[in-house]
Protein backbone atom coordinates (compact mmCIF):
# COMPACT_ATOMS: atom_id res chain seq x y z
CA UNK A 1 0.00 0.00 0.00
CA UNK A 2 1.38 3.41 -0.98
CA UNK A 3 1.96 6.26 1.45
CA UNK A 4 -0.92 8.18 -0.13
CA UNK A 5 -3.36 5.31 0.42
CA UNK A 6 -2.21 4.91 4.04
CA UNK A 7 -2.76 8.63 4.67
CA UNK A 8 -6.32 8.48 3.27
CA UNK A 9 -7.09 5.40 5.38
CA UNK A 10 -5.79 6.91 8.63
CA UNK A 11 -7.14 10.46 8.12
CA UNK A 12 -10.26 10.24 5.94
CA UNK A 13 -11.74 13.56 7.09
CA UNK A 14 -8.48 15.44 6.62
CA UNK A 15 -8.11 13.93 3.15
CA UNK A 16 -11.70 14.97 2.36
CA UNK A 17 -10.97 18.52 3.55
CA UNK A 18 -7.88 18.74 1.33
CA UNK A 19 -9.91 17.47 -1.61
CA UNK A 20 -12.60 20.06 -0.82
CA UNK A 21 -10.05 22.88 -0.77
CA UNK A 22 -8.56 21.65 -4.05
CA UNK A 23 -12.05 21.49 -5.61
CA UNK A 24 -12.87 25.02 -4.43
CA UNK A 25 -9.60 26.44 -5.81
CA UNK A 26 -9.92 24.55 -9.09
CA UNK A 27 -13.53 25.59 -9.66
CA UNK A 28 -12.81 29.25 -8.87
CA UNK A 29 -9.93 29.19 -11.36
CA UNK A 30 -11.61 27.33 -14.21
CA UNK A 31 -15.32 28.07 -13.93
CA UNK A 32 -17.00 31.43 -14.36
CA UNK A 33 -20.38 33.09 -14.11
CA UNK A 34 -23.50 31.13 -13.25
CA UNK A 35 -21.71 27.77 -13.51
CA UNK A 36 -19.22 28.76 -10.81
CA UNK A 37 -22.01 30.07 -8.58
CA UNK A 38 -24.02 26.87 -9.05
CA UNK A 39 -21.09 24.61 -8.13
CA UNK A 40 -20.24 26.71 -5.07
CA UNK A 41 -23.86 26.83 -3.90
CA UNK A 42 -24.38 23.09 -4.31
CA UNK A 43 -21.11 22.33 -2.55
CA UNK A 44 -21.86 24.52 0.45
CA UNK A 45 -25.48 23.31 0.65
CA UNK A 46 -24.26 19.69 0.63
CA UNK A 47 -21.86 20.49 3.49
CA UNK A 48 -24.71 22.11 5.45
CA UNK A 49 -26.83 18.99 4.99
CA UNK A 50 -23.92 16.95 6.35
CA UNK A 51 -23.83 19.32 9.33
CA UNK A 52 -27.51 18.57 10.00
CA UNK A 53 -26.83 14.83 9.84
CA UNK A 54 -23.71 15.15 12.02
CA UNK A 55 -25.64 16.82 14.85
CA UNK A 56 -28.79 14.69 14.49
CA UNK A 57 -26.97 11.36 14.86
CA UNK A 58 -25.90 12.40 18.37
CA UNK A 59 -29.45 12.94 19.66
CA UNK A 60 -30.54 9.35 20.21
CA UNK A 61 -27.45 7.98 22.02
CA UNK A 62 -27.36 11.02 24.32
CA UNK A 63 -29.17 11.33 27.63
CA UNK A 64 -30.39 14.22 29.77
CA UNK A 65 -28.83 17.63 28.99
CA UNK A 66 -26.71 16.08 26.21
CA UNK A 67 -29.83 15.16 24.25
CA UNK A 68 -31.19 18.69 24.64
CA UNK A 69 -27.87 20.11 23.45
CA UNK A 70 -27.76 18.04 20.25
CA UNK A 71 -31.46 18.64 19.55
CA UNK A 72 -30.98 22.41 19.62
CA UNK A 73 -27.76 22.14 17.60
CA UNK A 74 -29.73 20.23 14.96
CA UNK A 75 -32.42 22.95 14.91
CA UNK A 76 -29.70 25.57 14.42
CA UNK A 77 -28.10 23.53 11.61
CA UNK A 78 -31.47 23.08 9.86
CA UNK A 79 -32.14 26.85 9.94
CA UNK A 80 -28.60 27.53 8.71
CA UNK A 81 -28.93 24.97 5.90
CA UNK A 82 -32.27 26.51 4.90
CA UNK A 83 -30.47 29.84 4.31
CA UNK A 84 -28.06 28.10 1.92
CA UNK A 85 -31.08 26.41 0.34
CA UNK A 86 -32.33 29.82 -0.78
CA UNK A 87 -29.03 30.40 -2.64
CA UNK A 88 -29.44 27.04 -4.39
CA UNK A 89 -33.06 27.82 -5.26
CA UNK A 90 -32.37 31.22 -6.83
CA UNK A 91 -28.89 30.79 -8.34
CA UNK A 92 -29.10 27.11 -9.39
CA UNK A 93 -32.73 26.18 -9.92
CA UNK A 94 -34.07 29.51 -11.15
CA UNK A 95 -30.76 30.77 -12.58
CA UNK A 96 -31.25 34.29 -11.25
CA UNK A 97 -29.53 36.57 -8.80
CA UNK A 98 -30.41 36.45 -5.11
CA UNK A 99 -33.13 39.07 -4.50
CA UNK A 100 -32.48 42.03 -2.24
CA UNK A 101 -33.24 41.83 0.62
CA UNK A 102 -32.28 38.19 0.78
CA UNK A 103 -35.12 35.93 2.09
CA UNK A 104 -32.68 33.68 3.97
CA UNK A 105 -31.23 36.47 6.09
CA UNK A 106 -33.90 35.94 8.74
CA UNK A 107 -32.91 32.29 9.18
CA UNK A 108 -29.22 33.22 9.10
CA UNK A 109 -29.48 35.66 11.98
CA UNK A 110 -31.95 33.61 14.03
CA UNK A 111 -30.11 30.28 13.75
CA UNK A 112 -27.65 31.48 16.41
CA UNK A 113 -30.44 31.62 19.04
CA UNK A 114 -30.98 27.82 19.32
CA UNK A 115 -27.18 27.51 19.19
CA UNK A 116 -26.87 29.76 22.25
CA UNK A 117 -29.72 27.87 23.94
CA UNK A 118 -27.80 24.62 23.36
CA UNK A 119 -24.73 26.09 25.05
CA UNK A 120 -26.79 27.44 27.93
CA UNK A 121 -28.00 23.92 28.72
CA UNK A 122 -24.42 23.07 29.77
CA UNK A 123 -24.54 19.50 28.41
CA UNK A 124 -21.42 18.47 30.32
CA UNK A 125 -23.14 19.05 33.65
CA UNK A 126 -25.87 16.98 35.24
CA UNK A 127 -28.88 18.96 36.30
CA UNK A 128 -29.91 18.86 39.94
CA UNK A 129 -32.74 16.51 40.77
CA UNK A 130 -34.49 19.35 42.52
CA UNK A 131 -34.27 21.72 39.59
CA UNK A 132 -37.69 22.76 38.37
CA UNK A 133 -39.22 24.16 35.20
CA UNK A 134 -38.98 27.64 36.72
CA UNK A 135 -35.18 27.56 36.48
CA UNK A 136 -35.50 26.62 32.80
CA UNK A 137 -37.59 29.66 31.86
CA UNK A 138 -34.69 32.08 32.23
CA UNK A 139 -33.22 31.34 28.83
CA UNK A 140 -36.53 31.55 26.91
CA UNK A 141 -36.65 35.11 28.24
CA UNK A 142 -33.25 35.81 26.70
CA UNK A 143 -34.20 34.03 23.46
CA UNK A 144 -37.36 36.17 23.26
CA UNK A 145 -35.20 39.24 23.77
CA UNK A 146 -32.88 38.32 20.86
CA UNK A 147 -35.86 37.73 18.56
CA UNK A 148 -37.23 41.10 19.63
CA UNK A 149 -33.90 42.79 18.76
CA UNK A 150 -33.94 41.22 15.28
CA UNK A 151 -37.46 42.35 14.45
CA UNK A 152 -36.86 45.78 15.98
CA UNK A 153 -33.52 46.69 14.37
CA UNK A 154 -33.34 44.47 11.28
CA UNK A 155 -36.77 43.31 10.14
CA UNK A 156 -38.22 46.83 10.14
CA UNK A 157 -35.58 48.06 7.64
CA UNK A 158 -35.62 44.78 5.72
CA UNK A 159 -39.30 44.33 4.86
CA UNK A 160 -41.39 47.24 6.19
CA UNK A 161 -39.30 50.09 4.81
CA UNK A 162 -36.22 48.84 2.98
CA UNK A 163 -33.23 50.97 3.88
CA UNK A 164 -29.96 49.32 2.73
CA UNK A 165 -27.72 51.39 5.01
CA UNK A 166 -29.71 50.80 8.20
CA UNK A 167 -30.45 47.20 7.31
CA UNK A 168 -26.85 46.15 6.55
CA UNK A 169 -25.44 48.04 9.52
CA UNK A 170 -27.93 46.59 12.02
CA UNK A 171 -27.81 43.11 10.49
CA UNK A 172 -24.02 42.86 10.60
CA UNK A 173 -23.83 44.32 14.08
CA UNK A 174 -26.49 42.04 15.60
CA UNK A 175 -25.35 38.88 13.80
CA UNK A 176 -21.72 39.27 14.74
CA UNK A 177 -22.54 40.21 18.33
CA UNK A 178 -24.37 36.87 18.48
CA UNK A 179 -21.37 35.09 16.98
CA UNK A 180 -18.99 36.85 19.37
CA UNK A 181 -21.07 35.76 22.39
CA UNK A 182 -21.17 32.22 21.01
CA UNK A 183 -17.39 32.16 20.59
CA UNK A 184 -16.86 33.46 24.14
CA UNK A 185 -19.17 30.79 25.55
CA UNK A 186 -17.38 28.07 23.57
CA UNK A 187 -14.08 29.40 24.90
CA UNK A 188 -15.39 29.32 28.47
CA UNK A 189 -16.78 25.80 28.10
CA UNK A 190 -13.59 24.52 26.51
CA UNK A 191 -11.64 25.80 29.52
CA UNK A 192 -14.08 24.56 32.19
CA UNK A 193 -14.73 21.04 30.85
CA UNK A 194 -12.61 17.98 30.22
CA UNK A 195 -12.43 14.75 28.24
CA UNK A 196 -15.02 14.31 25.48
CA UNK A 197 -17.00 17.51 25.93
CA UNK A 198 -13.82 19.60 26.01
CA UNK A 199 -12.82 18.02 22.70
CA UNK A 200 -16.20 18.89 21.14
CA UNK A 201 -16.18 22.49 22.43
CA UNK A 202 -12.62 23.02 21.21
CA UNK A 203 -13.52 21.93 17.66
CA UNK A 204 -16.64 24.10 17.56
CA UNK A 205 -14.56 27.03 18.86
CA UNK A 206 -12.02 26.62 16.04
CA UNK A 207 -14.79 26.34 13.43
CA UNK A 208 -16.56 29.52 14.55
CA UNK A 209 -13.26 31.41 14.89
CA UNK A 210 -12.73 30.75 11.17
CA UNK A 211 -16.35 31.41 10.21
CA UNK A 212 -17.05 34.66 12.10
CA UNK A 213 -14.44 36.99 10.43
CA UNK A 214 -15.03 35.37 7.04
CA UNK A 215 -18.78 35.98 7.35
CA UNK A 216 -18.18 39.61 8.35
CA UNK A 217 -15.99 40.22 5.29
CA UNK A 218 -18.45 38.51 2.93
CA UNK A 219 -21.35 40.56 4.31
CA UNK A 220 -19.40 43.75 3.62
CA UNK A 221 -18.66 42.56 0.07
CA UNK A 222 -22.35 41.73 -0.46
CA UNK A 223 -23.26 45.21 0.78
CA UNK A 224 -20.90 46.76 -1.81
CA UNK A 225 -22.03 44.37 -4.60
CA UNK A 226 -18.51 42.88 -4.83
CA UNK A 227 -19.38 39.30 -3.82
CA UNK A 228 -20.26 36.38 -6.08
CA UNK A 229 -20.58 32.73 -5.09
CA UNK A 230 -17.57 30.55 -5.80
CA UNK A 231 -14.83 33.16 -5.41
CA UNK A 232 -11.73 32.76 -3.28
CA UNK A 233 -13.52 34.41 -0.36
CA UNK A 234 -15.70 31.29 -0.24
CA UNK A 235 -12.65 29.14 0.52
CA UNK A 236 -12.36 29.94 4.28
CA UNK A 237 -16.18 29.95 4.48
CA UNK A 238 -16.34 26.45 2.97
CA UNK A 239 -13.51 25.22 5.23
CA UNK A 240 -15.23 26.56 8.36
CA UNK A 241 -18.66 25.01 7.69
CA UNK A 242 -17.00 21.75 6.63
CA UNK A 243 -15.04 21.72 9.91
CA UNK A 244 -18.23 22.37 11.88
CA UNK A 245 -19.99 19.55 10.00
CA UNK A 246 -17.09 17.18 10.76
CA UNK A 247 -17.29 18.03 14.48
CA UNK A 248 -20.75 16.46 14.73
CA UNK A 249 -19.54 13.17 13.23
CA UNK A 250 -16.42 13.30 15.40
CA UNK A 251 -18.53 13.77 18.55
CA UNK A 252 -20.50 10.63 17.68
CA UNK A 253 -17.34 8.58 18.26
CA UNK A 254 -16.54 10.16 21.63
CA UNK A 255 -17.75 9.11 25.06
CA UNK A 256 -19.72 12.15 26.18
CA UNK A 257 -20.88 11.96 29.78
CA UNK A 258 -22.70 14.57 31.85
CA UNK A 259 -21.07 14.83 35.27
CA UNK A 260 -22.12 16.55 38.47
CA UNK A 261 -19.62 19.30 39.21
CA UNK A 262 -18.51 20.17 42.72
CA UNK A 263 -18.79 23.91 42.16
CA UNK A 264 -22.00 23.92 40.11
CA UNK A 265 -24.30 25.98 42.26
CA UNK A 266 -26.88 26.72 39.59
CA UNK A 267 -29.01 23.63 38.97
CA UNK A 268 -30.56 24.46 35.60
CA UNK A 269 -29.54 26.64 32.67
CA UNK A 270 -26.31 28.60 32.69
CA UNK A 271 -28.06 31.96 32.18
CA UNK A 272 -27.68 34.35 35.12
CA UNK A 273 -30.93 35.74 36.50
CA UNK A 274 -29.60 39.29 36.33
CA UNK A 275 -29.07 38.91 32.57
CA UNK A 276 -32.72 37.95 32.07
CA UNK A 277 -33.71 40.93 34.21
CA UNK A 278 -31.64 43.30 32.09
CA UNK A 279 -33.21 41.92 28.93
CA UNK A 280 -36.73 42.48 30.25
CA UNK A 281 -35.96 45.96 31.57
CA UNK A 282 -34.33 47.05 28.30
CA UNK A 283 -37.48 46.64 26.17
CA UNK A 284 -39.36 49.69 27.56
CA UNK A 285 -36.16 51.74 27.19
CA UNK A 286 -35.78 50.65 23.55
CA UNK A 287 -39.46 51.40 22.89
CA UNK A 288 -39.05 54.89 24.36
CA UNK A 289 -36.04 55.43 22.12
CA UNK A 290 -38.18 54.52 19.10
CA UNK A 291 -40.99 56.80 20.20
CA UNK A 292 -38.62 59.79 20.26
CA UNK A 293 -37.21 59.11 16.75
CA UNK A 294 -39.68 61.33 14.91
CA UNK A 295 -37.69 61.26 11.67
CA UNK A 296 -38.25 57.48 11.20
CA UNK A 297 -41.07 56.48 8.83
CA UNK A 298 -44.45 56.23 10.59
CA UNK A 299 -44.87 52.57 9.62
CA UNK A 300 -41.54 51.68 11.22
CA UNK A 301 -42.31 53.64 14.38
CA UNK A 302 -45.75 52.10 14.79
CA UNK A 303 -44.40 48.60 14.15
CA UNK A 304 -41.64 49.04 16.71
CA UNK A 305 -44.01 50.34 19.38
CA UNK A 306 -46.49 47.50 18.76
CA UNK A 307 -43.60 45.01 18.74
CA UNK A 308 -42.35 46.35 22.07
CA UNK A 309 -45.76 45.96 23.67
CA UNK A 310 -46.07 42.42 22.30
CA UNK A 311 -42.59 41.53 23.58
CA UNK A 312 -43.38 42.98 27.01
CA UNK A 313 -46.60 40.96 27.10
CA UNK A 314 -44.80 37.75 26.13
CA UNK A 315 -42.05 38.32 28.69
CA UNK A 316 -44.60 39.24 31.34
CA UNK A 317 -46.36 35.92 30.75
CA UNK A 318 -43.03 34.08 31.02
CA UNK A 319 -42.11 35.96 34.20
CA UNK A 320 -45.57 35.36 35.73
CA UNK A 321 -45.37 31.65 34.87
CA UNK A 322 -41.87 31.45 36.28
CA UNK A 323 -42.95 33.18 39.49
CA UNK A 324 -45.93 30.86 39.93
CA UNK A 325 -43.72 27.83 39.45
CA UNK A 326 -41.20 29.23 41.92
CA UNK A 327 -44.00 29.85 44.44
CA UNK A 328 -45.20 26.28 44.08
CA UNK A 329 -41.67 25.02 44.42
CA UNK A 330 -41.19 27.17 47.52
CA UNK A 331 -44.41 25.85 49.08
CA UNK A 332 -43.26 22.26 48.49
CA UNK A 333 -39.82 23.03 49.92
CA UNK A 334 -41.37 24.65 52.99
CA UNK A 335 -43.67 21.66 53.46
CA UNK A 336 -40.73 19.28 53.10
CA UNK A 337 -38.68 21.36 55.54
CA UNK A 338 -41.51 21.41 58.05
CA UNK A 339 -42.00 17.66 57.72
CA UNK A 340 -38.25 17.07 58.09
CA UNK A 341 -38.16 19.30 61.19
CA UNK A 342 -41.14 17.48 62.73
CA UNK A 343 -39.51 14.12 61.97
CA UNK A 344 -36.33 15.35 63.60
CA UNK A 345 -38.27 16.35 66.71
CA UNK A 346 -39.99 12.96 66.78
CA UNK A 347 -36.67 11.22 66.37
CA UNK A 348 -35.25 13.25 69.23
CA UNK A 349 -38.23 12.28 71.41
CA UNK A 350 -37.81 8.67 70.37
CA UNK A 351 -34.13 8.72 71.30
CA UNK A 352 -35.04 10.21 74.67
CA UNK A 353 -37.71 7.59 75.20
CA UNK A 354 -35.31 4.85 74.18
CA UNK A 355 -32.86 6.05 76.83
CA UNK A 356 -35.68 6.12 79.37
CA UNK A 357 -36.75 2.61 78.40
CA UNK A 358 -33.17 1.40 78.71
CA UNK A 359 -32.96 2.86 82.22
CA UNK A 360 -36.39 1.49 83.13
CA UNK A 361 -35.34 -1.90 81.77
CA UNK A 362 -32.35 -1.98 84.10
CA UNK A 363 -34.52 -0.95 87.06
CA UNK A 364 -37.19 -3.53 86.21
CA UNK A 365 -34.56 -6.22 85.83
CA UNK A 366 -33.05 -5.45 89.22
CA UNK A 367 -36.44 -5.13 90.91
CA UNK A 368 -37.66 -8.39 89.36
CA UNK A 369 -34.64 -10.28 90.66
CA UNK A 370 -35.25 -8.82 94.14
CA UNK A 371 -38.95 -9.82 93.97
CA UNK A 372 -38.13 -13.38 92.95
CA UNK A 373 -36.43 -14.16 96.26
CA UNK A 374 -39.42 -13.39 98.56
CA UNK A 375 -41.81 -14.88 95.98
CA UNK A 376 -39.84 -18.12 96.05
CA UNK A 377 -40.07 -18.18 99.83
CA UNK A 378 -43.81 -17.38 99.83
CA UNK A 379 -44.41 -20.08 97.22
CA UNK A 380 -42.34 -22.65 99.15
CA UNK A 381 -43.91 -22.02 102.56
CA UNK A 382 -47.45 -21.90 101.13
CA UNK A 383 -46.92 -25.26 99.43
CA UNK A 384 -45.56 -26.74 102.68
CA UNK A 385 -48.64 -25.53 104.55
CA UNK A 386 -51.03 -26.83 101.88
CA UNK A 387 -49.37 -30.29 101.97
CA UNK A 388 -49.25 -30.57 105.79
CA UNK A 389 -52.10 -32.88 106.90
CA UNK A 390 -52.01 -31.53 110.47
CA UNK A 391 -53.01 -28.07 109.23
CA UNK A 392 -56.75 -27.43 109.22
CA UNK A 393 -58.52 -27.72 105.87
CA UNK A 394 -59.50 -24.04 105.76
CA UNK A 395 -55.92 -22.97 106.38
CA UNK A 396 -54.63 -25.31 103.67
CA UNK A 397 -57.18 -23.79 101.24
CA UNK A 398 -55.89 -20.33 102.03
CA UNK A 399 -52.32 -21.58 101.52
CA UNK A 400 -53.22 -23.01 98.09
CA UNK A 401 -54.73 -19.66 97.09
CA UNK A 402 -51.56 -17.90 98.32
CA UNK A 403 -49.42 -20.32 96.24
CA UNK A 404 -51.64 -19.74 93.17
CA UNK A 405 -51.28 -15.96 93.47
CA UNK A 406 -47.55 -16.31 94.11
CA UNK A 407 -47.13 -18.39 90.96
CA UNK A 408 -49.14 -15.84 89.03
CA UNK A 409 -46.97 -13.05 90.41
CA UNK A 410 -43.83 -15.03 89.61
CA UNK A 411 -45.05 -15.52 86.03
CA UNK A 412 -45.61 -11.79 85.79
CA UNK A 413 -42.10 -11.11 87.10
CA UNK A 414 -40.62 -13.58 84.62
CA UNK A 415 -42.45 -11.77 81.79
CA UNK A 416 -41.04 -8.47 82.99
CA UNK A 417 -37.58 -9.96 83.05
CA UNK A 418 -38.02 -11.30 79.54
CA UNK A 419 -39.20 -7.95 78.24
CA UNK A 420 -36.48 -5.96 80.00
CA UNK A 421 -33.66 -8.29 78.96
CA UNK A 422 -31.27 -6.39 76.63
CA UNK A 423 -29.51 -9.16 74.78
CA UNK A 424 -28.68 -9.66 71.08
CA UNK A 425 -31.36 -11.47 69.02
CA UNK A 426 -31.20 -15.16 69.82
CA UNK A 427 -33.63 -17.42 68.05
CA UNK A 428 -34.80 -20.70 69.44
CA UNK A 429 -37.84 -22.96 69.22
CA UNK A 430 -40.63 -20.91 70.77
CA UNK A 431 -44.28 -21.52 71.59
CA UNK A 432 -46.31 -18.63 70.25
CA UNK A 433 -49.24 -19.38 72.55
CA UNK A 434 -46.99 -19.01 75.60
CA UNK A 435 -45.69 -15.67 74.33
CA UNK A 436 -49.27 -14.49 73.72
CA UNK A 437 -50.27 -15.55 77.24
CA UNK A 438 -47.32 -13.69 78.76
CA UNK A 439 -48.12 -10.55 76.76
CA UNK A 440 -51.78 -10.71 77.78
CA UNK A 441 -50.88 -11.15 81.44
CA UNK A 442 -48.61 -8.13 81.29
CA UNK A 443 -51.35 -6.05 79.68
CA UNK A 444 -54.10 -7.28 82.05
CA UNK A 445 -52.34 -5.70 85.01
CA UNK A 446 -53.25 -2.20 83.84
CA UNK A 447 -56.25 -2.88 81.60
CA UNK A 448 -59.09 -0.32 81.98
CA UNK A 449 -62.32 -1.70 83.44
CA UNK A 450 -64.40 -1.08 80.30
CA UNK A 451 -62.01 -3.00 78.05
CA UNK A 452 -61.97 -6.80 77.93
CA UNK A 453 -59.16 -8.96 76.56
CA UNK A 454 -60.28 -12.22 74.95
CA UNK A 455 -57.91 -15.04 73.96
CA UNK A 456 -58.75 -17.73 71.46
CA UNK A 457 -55.60 -19.84 71.08
CA UNK A 458 -55.42 -23.00 69.01
CA UNK A 459 -54.04 -25.97 70.96
CA UNK A 460 -51.10 -27.97 69.66
CA UNK A 461 -49.86 -24.95 67.76
CA UNK A 462 -46.60 -25.68 65.89
CA UNK A 463 -43.43 -24.11 67.22
CA UNK A 464 -41.73 -21.16 65.56
CA UNK A 465 -38.06 -20.26 65.35
CA UNK A 466 -38.01 -16.86 66.99
CA UNK A 467 -36.50 -14.52 69.54
CA UNK A 468 -38.94 -14.54 72.47
CA UNK A 469 -38.04 -11.07 73.67
CA UNK A 470 -38.52 -9.46 70.26
CA UNK A 471 -41.83 -11.21 69.54
CA UNK A 472 -43.05 -10.24 73.01
CA UNK A 473 -42.18 -6.64 72.20
CA UNK A 474 -44.27 -6.83 69.01
CA UNK A 475 -47.25 -8.38 70.81
CA UNK A 476 -47.20 -5.80 73.58
CA UNK A 477 -46.96 -2.90 71.16
CA UNK A 478 -49.90 -4.10 69.05
CA UNK A 479 -51.95 -4.81 72.17
CA UNK A 480 -51.20 -1.34 73.54
CA UNK A 481 -52.32 0.25 70.26
CA UNK A 482 -55.58 -1.71 70.36
CA UNK A 483 -56.23 -0.68 73.98
CA UNK A 484 -55.44 2.98 73.19
CA UNK A 485 -57.91 2.90 70.27
CA UNK A 486 -60.67 1.50 72.51
CA UNK A 487 -59.99 4.10 75.22
CA UNK A 488 -60.81 6.81 72.66
CA UNK A 489 -64.35 5.44 72.24
CA UNK A 490 -64.91 4.56 75.90
CA UNK A 491 -64.25 0.81 75.85
CA UNK A 492 -64.65 -2.39 73.85
CA UNK A 493 -63.09 -5.78 73.23
CA UNK A 494 -59.65 -6.93 72.13
CA UNK A 495 -59.49 -10.43 70.62
CA UNK A 496 -56.18 -12.30 70.34
CA UNK A 497 -56.42 -15.39 68.16
CA UNK A 498 -53.90 -17.98 66.94
CA UNK A 499 -54.43 -20.69 64.33
CA UNK A 500 -52.76 -22.54 61.49
CA UNK A 501 -53.71 -21.63 57.94
CA UNK A 502 -52.15 -22.88 54.68
CA UNK A 503 -49.22 -24.40 56.59
CA UNK A 504 -48.56 -21.06 58.28
CA UNK A 505 -49.07 -19.86 61.84
CA UNK A 506 -51.43 -16.90 61.97
CA UNK A 507 -51.76 -14.53 64.93
CA UNK A 508 -54.59 -11.97 64.79
CA UNK A 509 -55.15 -9.11 67.21
CA UNK A 510 -58.55 -7.47 66.61
CA UNK A 511 -60.46 -4.67 68.28
CA UNK A 512 -63.89 -3.12 67.74
CA UNK A 513 -62.64 0.46 68.00
CA UNK A 514 -62.86 3.28 65.45
CA UNK A 515 -60.47 1.67 62.95
CA UNK A 516 -57.40 3.18 61.28
CA UNK A 517 -57.54 6.07 58.80
CA UNK A 518 -54.73 4.79 56.56
CA UNK A 519 -54.01 1.12 57.33
CA UNK A 520 -51.51 0.85 54.48
CA UNK A 521 -49.29 3.55 56.04
CA UNK A 522 -49.17 2.44 59.68
CA UNK A 523 -45.78 0.74 59.18
CA UNK A 524 -44.18 3.85 57.66
CA UNK A 525 -41.56 5.46 59.93
CA UNK A 526 -42.85 8.50 61.86
CA UNK A 527 -46.46 7.89 60.80
CA UNK A 528 -48.74 8.20 63.80
CA UNK A 529 -52.36 9.12 64.48
CA UNK A 530 -51.75 9.92 68.12
CA UNK A 531 -51.56 13.38 69.59
CA UNK A 532 -48.11 15.04 69.89
CA UNK A 533 -46.19 13.64 72.83
CA UNK A 534 -48.13 10.35 72.84
CA UNK A 535 -46.47 8.58 69.94
CA UNK A 536 -43.48 8.85 67.64
CA UNK A 537 -44.65 6.69 64.75
CA UNK A 538 -41.64 4.38 65.09
CA UNK A 539 -43.17 1.51 67.10
CA UNK A 540 -45.04 -0.26 64.31
CA UNK A 541 -42.14 0.40 61.96
CA UNK A 542 -39.88 -1.43 64.42
CA UNK A 543 -42.46 -4.24 64.70
CA UNK A 544 -42.50 -4.54 60.91
CA UNK A 545 -38.72 -4.88 60.90
CA UNK A 546 -38.79 -7.55 63.63
CA UNK A 547 -41.36 -9.65 61.77
CA UNK A 548 -39.37 -9.27 58.56
CA UNK A 549 -36.27 -10.52 60.38
CA UNK A 550 -38.31 -13.58 61.40
CA UNK A 551 -39.18 -14.15 57.71
CA UNK A 552 -42.80 -13.44 58.53
CA UNK A 553 -45.46 -10.99 57.48
CA UNK A 554 -47.44 -8.37 59.37
CA UNK A 555 -50.52 -6.69 57.89
CA UNK A 556 -53.14 -4.21 59.01
CA UNK A 557 -56.81 -4.16 57.98
CA UNK A 558 -59.96 -2.30 58.90
CA UNK A 559 -62.89 -4.51 59.93
CA UNK A 560 -66.56 -4.07 59.11
CA UNK A 561 -68.61 -2.45 60.47
CA UNK A 562 -65.85 -1.08 62.72
CA UNK A 563 -62.54 -1.98 64.25
CA UNK A 564 -59.06 -2.91 63.08
CA UNK A 565 -57.01 -6.08 62.89
CA UNK A 566 -53.27 -6.80 62.85
CA UNK A 567 -52.39 -10.17 61.31
CA UNK A 568 -48.96 -11.72 61.84
CA UNK A 569 -47.97 -14.74 59.77
CA UNK A 570 -44.95 -16.87 60.72
CA UNK A 571 -43.37 -20.05 59.36
CA UNK A 572 -43.76 -23.08 61.64
CA UNK A 573 -41.29 -25.84 62.36
CA UNK A 574 -42.24 -29.52 62.24
CA UNK A 575 -42.17 -30.19 65.99
CA UNK A 576 -45.40 -29.63 68.00
CA UNK A 577 -45.84 -28.74 71.66
CA UNK A 578 -49.12 -29.78 73.32
CA UNK A 579 -50.79 -26.87 75.09
CA UNK A 580 -54.00 -26.55 76.99
CA UNK A 581 -56.84 -24.63 75.40
CA UNK A 582 -56.96 -21.20 76.97
CA UNK A 583 -60.50 -20.23 77.80
CA UNK A 584 -61.87 -16.83 77.12
CA UNK A 585 -61.06 -14.44 79.91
Amino acid sequence: MSDKSQFVTRHPWLAALIALVALQIASSGTLKGSTLSAVADLLQFAIMLLMVVGTAINIRPSRGPGRGFWSLMTVSAVMWAADYGFWVYYEVIRGSHMPVPQPGDTLLILHVIPLMMALAISPHRLRDVGSSLASQLEFPLIACWWVYLYFYFVFAWQYLHYDPANFHRNFNLLYHVELAITILVFLHLSQSTRDGWQNVFNHYLIGFLIYAPTSAIINILIQQNLYSSGGLWDLPLTISIAYLAWTGFHAHKLKLESLRGEDDLQPGFAVPEWLAGIGVASIPAIALFSFERLHDPPGVRHFRIALSFAAMLAMAILIFTRQQLLNRRLVHLLADSKSAYENLERLQIQVTQSEKLASIGKLVSGAAHELNNPLTAILGYSELISLDAEVPVATRGFAEKIAHQARRTKSLVDSLLSFARQTPPKRRLSDLNSLVSNACQLRLTSLPAKISLIRDLQPDLPLVMADDNHLLQVLLHVLNNAVDALEEVGGGEVLVRTRTEDEQIVLEICDNGPGIAEPLRVFDPFYTTKAPGHGTGLGLSACYGIIQEHEGKIECFNLKPRGAMFRITLKPVNKHVPTETVAAS
